[in-house]
């Protein structure tokens, strides 16, 4: 007992001298973490702000603040690299809290395309930057820093998940066993704070501290296994699949598939993956040696037939920002197996920050993929005019006979690349004040709805805007509810309400008896097939609302997202996501 008490012992002290180590050389990053992690729980709980839209304020700050957690950390290993006096490093400060600021009044704006994407672009080089400013003027070893970074992290979260997984279990046996009534709301912040604060705080010291000399002889045995032995096995047998396909294309003289890019790309660059992590296996490892030598070479092939599949798509639709992203990440993979099959002594730390460099350049400038989508799409849609006389005196004119149906869906897909992630203004073909509705009196037909590649059926996803999604009048209603995907049930008194996203089925029942049931998914299809249009996006209160009164009960369902399909064919809606409120009230007697 003595033994097992003494190592609980100084497991703890173990636990608390990594947190202080995480204090003293990571102070401002595990600020971060933690004030990110107390908006994320506030928001868990639907706070809103002093304009009255709920959450909107709170996820662009937990945005802002989660991007200070790389920032700092830059800054950190930074300054351990080159040390500053004082004045400097207040002024580095300083200048990274204005660039926050900044980023969130003028590049956060919303939540569309431009700025998510710019979002990611730009987290994504803060956190590579974070791991190569350390190494960037060493030359030996910064695959097996990065490959302790992965280990520690992947172990970290491990351990936050079976303590996060332990904790609910906890809460909901004893919810479950006393009817303790514990909020849903808890879970999420429990994870908050374990996955947000203390898995970090653990995670970032098991940094190793700045000047550390790292030795091949410390790359992980259970690794270099699953690398050499599992890995580059299975890479080569499917290099081999593709090359197979690349000569049934020779022979049958026949296009790639469109498929076929997304399958090279992401081949490409789980490859050049293991190439960073294999590298310092060459001495030890002859047949990581070979690999390392030829691979390559081999894999210059099959980009270029990525890059042809991607230029037929380019030819005949234009850029958009997500071909532009993909055309950018193969001309990144394609350079680093360039590089590696040019140079004798690789430095890997060049694929990290390349890679950090396309991020920024393919979010920022004139030559960004929002910039270069937008020229790209107008030169397509001139075309498409100039070829159908579809301009006269630089005005748009009605087609004088109908047009095929294949342009007619070209045209309507570029309006509706405009409408949805950019602004119709910037089609600069289209007269001035265009709208949606103005479709078929300009065109002569009406917009064609979305589908996806290779499918009929047509996709819609209705939502409410923020202001939309507040100041609902409640006067009246004894009951307030809000349900997700996520199975619910609530009980209050003899009162219990129920809610299967499986099925859809919302239930409510009064001291054990059945008193309500109803398939919210028919409600929504309802709802969908009333807004009459399954490309409309945004609908109106009035009509995401639905008022139900079932014998003592007054329900009023309002919806603030409704996901699906419909079958061309048939009509036949399909419900994939709600998210929905719902006020009840009760009459009579039942009244709380």
């Amino acid at each position: 007992m003595s033994t097992r008490r003494a190592r609980f012992i100084l497991f703890c002290k173990t636990l608390l001298t990594k947190l202080v180590s995480s204090l003293q050389r990571f102070p401002e990053t595990l600020l971060f973490c933690c004030a990110t992690a107390i908006v994320l729980i506030m928001l868990n709980h639907r706070y809103a702000d002093a304009a009255g839209e709920p959450g909107e304020f709170l996820i662009r700050l937990a945005l802002v603040l989660a991007l200070g957690i790389p920032l700092t950390l830059c800054l950190r290993v930074f300054r351990e690299r080159t040390p500053l006096k004082a004045p400097l490093i207040v002024l580095l400060y300083a200048a990274a809290a204005g660039g926050l600021v900044l980023y969130h009044f003028f590049l956060l704006k919303d939540f569309e395309m431009i700025s998510l994407s710019r979002y990611t672009a730009v987290s994504l080089a803060l956190y590579l930057a974070f791991t190569f400013i350390p190494y960037f003027y060493r030359k030996e070893n910064y695959e097996l820093y990065m490959i302790g970074l992965f280990i520690s992290l992947a172990i970290t979260y491990l351990f936050a998940g079976v303590l996060y997984g332990g904790l609910a279990a906890i809460l909901g046996t004893i919810n479950y066993l006393f009817s303790a009534n514990i909020p849903v709301d808890i879970y999420s912040d429990i994870w908050f704070i374990v996955g947000g604060i203390f898995a970090p705080a653990f995670f970032l010291a098991e940094i190793p501290a700045s000047g550390t000399e790292l030795e091949p002889e410390s790359y992980p045995r259970l690794i270099n296994i699953l690398l050499s032995y599992i890995v580059i096995p299975l890479l080569l047998i499917y290099c081999a699949i593709l090359y197979l396909y690349f000569i049934r294309i020779v022979v049958l003289q026949q296009w790639p598939e469109l498929m076929v890019s997304h399958l090279v790309l992401w081949y490409a660059l789980v490859s050049t993956l293991v190439l960073f992590c294999v590298y310092p296996l060459r001495q030890s490892n002859r047949w990581t040696k070979g690999f390392l030598s030829f691979y390559p070479k081999v894999i210059l092939p099959l980009l270029g037939l990525m890059f042809v599949a991607m230029g037929i798509r380019i030819n005949h639709y234009g850029i958009t920002e997500n071909r532009y992203f993909v055309l950018a990440a193969g001309l990144w993979v394609t350079g680093s197996m360039i590089y590696l099959t040019a140079s004798r002594k690789p430095r890997h730390i060049y694929l990290p920050a390349s890679l950090a460099l396309v991020a920024l350049l393919s979010v920022s400038g004139p030559w960004s993929a929002y910039a270069v989508s937008i020229r790209s799409q107008n030169r397509h849609f001139e075309t498409i005019a100039a070829e159908y006389k579809l301009i006269e005196d630089g005005e748009i004119v009605k087609p004088a006979a109908p047009l095929p149906e294949t342009v007619r869906e070209e045209i309507s897909s570029i309006i509706t690349y405009f409408d949805r992630y950019h602004k119709l203004e910037q089609l600069h073909a289209l007269p001035e004040g265009f709208t949606i509705e103005g479709m078929e009196p300009l065109f002569g037909f009406p917009l064609y709805e979305y589908t996806y590649p290779g499918r009929e059926d047509l996709y819609f996803h209705h939502f409410l805007t923020a202001e939309e999604a507040c100041c609902w009048d409640i006067s009246g209603y004894d009951y307030f509810l809000q349900f997700s995907s996520t199975e619910s049930r609530f009980q209050h008194g003899a009162l219990e309400i129920s809610y299967d996203p499986g099925k859809d089925e919302l239930a409510i029942a009064l001291q054990g008896q059945p008193l309500y049931n109803e398939n919210v998914g028919a409600i929504a299809a309802r709802l969908h097939e009333d807004a009459g249009e399954s490309g409309k996006d945004l609908l109106s209160k009035e009509e995401m609302t639905f008022v139900r009164q079932s014998g003592p009960l007054e329900l009023l369902y309002i919806f603030r997202t409704i996901g699906g399909w419909e079958e061309k064919a048939t009509a036949e809606v399909h419900i994939d996501y709600l998210e929905f409120s719902l006020f009840i009230a009760l009459e009579g007697a039942l009244s709380p």
